[in-house]
């Protein structure tokens, strides 16, 4: 069954070239997105496989998926594993979500897409 995650695996759809894209563009457009794959860096392995992160980032709502920026989808994956193994609670996810770079009204990105 494909879904909106398999675009990559689907042909026909060319290279995908940034416009104005000039070879030199950082990997890290904000600090807080070098943070995340640190993150991200330091706790697979180590609490969660990397299947389970993908199939984490996979169960965001299709819409949601589309919209929300690369690093921010690892963000919610990772915090989504850490909240189902026991290692940050929602309350302590709500408010690192509201003193973050996600607005607070994005909270409900976990709520439904299991």
């Amino acid at each position: 069954m494909n879904s909106v995650h398999d675009c990559g695996g689907f042909d026909g759809f060319g290279r995908v070239v940034p416009e104005d894209y000039d070879g030199r563009e950082p990997v890290f457009k904000e600090e807080w997105e070098r943070r995340m794959c640190g993150l991200f860096m330091i706790t697979i392995g180590a609490h969660y496989s990397d299947d389970e992160f993908r199939q984490s980032r996979e169960r965001l709502e299709p819409v949601k998926y589309l919209t929300r920026p690369y690093y921010e989808q690892w963000w919610f994956a990772v915090a989504r594993l850490m909240m189902e193994k026991g290692l940050l609670t929602p309350e302590e996810f709500a408010r690192h979500l509201a003193a973050g770079r996600a607005a607070a009204g994005n909270a409900d990105i976990l709520a439904g897409d299991a």
